[in-house]
């Protein structure tokens, strides 16, 4: 009987020691797959656009965060120059060479998010979307994230400037005194969702003050100066005196619309014509303290650079994405959100 006992006893012993050989390597295979990564950690960074102002100074700041961590991180930056076509062949490239520990990726249209996402979940490693990307792809993989300055309140900011400005001098600003703000609206592209959502959040938080508007023209400029200076120009020579603000999704536009209004006679020591940015270019701020602009909301691209390096370690290294950022992280772990610098503003 003590014999069959110590039998028994001995192939249990076997048994759970066969279980927990086949158990062990998974489990530390998996770690080392992610903590296991000799530094420094080779980054490839997929742009949009490099010609987008704000996009090409957050690139200048990552190097510049390079430059201050080279024991840890190599960026590889890659210009998709506003196609998807170049960034989806750029994303498979980079895949077959296996020599990316993570990628970063700021898409070109929001729509093909899920597309690169499954080329990315074959190869097995994590992925960070900042700037433009699609929250439900996101999701579905374990190694990404999706990192963000709220484009909603982006907008609303923008808003809230024109609802001060109209507030403080209404009777200036309504040049036809019929209680609505005539506005041109400058897009940047389709498919983004920061233009998409400033465009809308701003002319909401307008109505939401109990203001009228009205929407003579919406165009699409690109994210470029010249291009906003020519639209403007055409629509002055169309509407005139007619339009009482121009509303643009960034500075680099907002900036050609003041060129092109001061061509015309406008704007030249004060603001016949509210314009709003985003952003915070220099150029505009110097435009705004000179009283020829109304403001823009400030996005500081050094405060970008230093949270996309930390949320990338974070994520190759499994830890809090949001350890060592400004960042919050909403209810689903995967949407972190960069905080903005506020606005300036000039009134008068």
């Amino acid at each position: 009987m003590k014999l069959l006992k110590k039998i028994s006893l001995f192939l249990a012993f076997l048994f759970i020691t066969s279980i927990l050989q086949q158990i062990r390597p998974i489990n530390f295979n998996s770690i080392s797959s992610i903590n296991n990564i000799d530094p420094p950690i080779r980054a490839s960074v997929l742009i949009s656009d490099f010609n987008i102002y704000i996009t090409s100074l957050i690139v200048d700041n990552m190097k510049k965060v390079e430059l201050e961590n080279p024991e840890t991180i190599h960026y590889t930056f890659f210009d998709c120059k506003g196609s998807q076509d170049i960034q989806n062949k750029q994303v498979n490239s980079i895949l077959r060479s296996k020599e990316a520990d993570i990628l970063i990726i700021d898409m070109v249209n929001i729509n093909s998010t899920k597309y690169v996402m499954d080329r990315i979940k074959e190869s097995n490693i994590p992925v960070m979307f900042f700037g433009n990307g699609e929250l439900t792809p996101v999701m579905s993989y374990t190694k990404s994230c999706l990192v963000i300055i709220n484009p909603s309140e982006g907008g609303v900011l923008q808003g809230q400037i024109l609802v001060d400005a109209w507030n403080r001098n209404k009777s200036y600003i309504d040049k036809n005194n019929d209680n609505v703000l005539q506005y041109v609206m400058l897009e940047g592209s389709l498919n983004n969702m920061y233009a998409v959502a400033r465009s809308k959040y701003s002319i909401q938080t307008i109505n939401e003050n109990n203001i009228k508007t009205e929407d003579i023209s919406t165009k699409i400029c690109n994210w470029k100066e010249e291009e906003a200076m020519n639209t403007v120009n055409s629509l002055l020579l169309k509407y005139g005196n007619k339009i009482e603000a121009i509303i643009s999704n960034d500075d680099t536009m907002a900036i050609g619309a003041i060129t092109a209004l001061q061509r015309n006679g406008y704007n030249i020591n004060r603001q016949n014509v509210l314009v709003v940015g985003f952003d915070g270019r220099k150029e505009a701020q110097d435009l705004i303290q000179k009283g020829v602009m109304t403001g823009t909301v400030l996005v500081n691209p050094y405060d970008w650079a230093k949270d996309v390096y930390f949320i990338g370690m974070n994520l190759i290294y499994n830890r809090n994405l949001i350890e060592n950022t400004n960042c919050t992280i909403d209810y689903t772990q995967k949407l972190l959100t960069i905080p903005y610098g506020g606005v300036v503003e000039n009134l008068n």
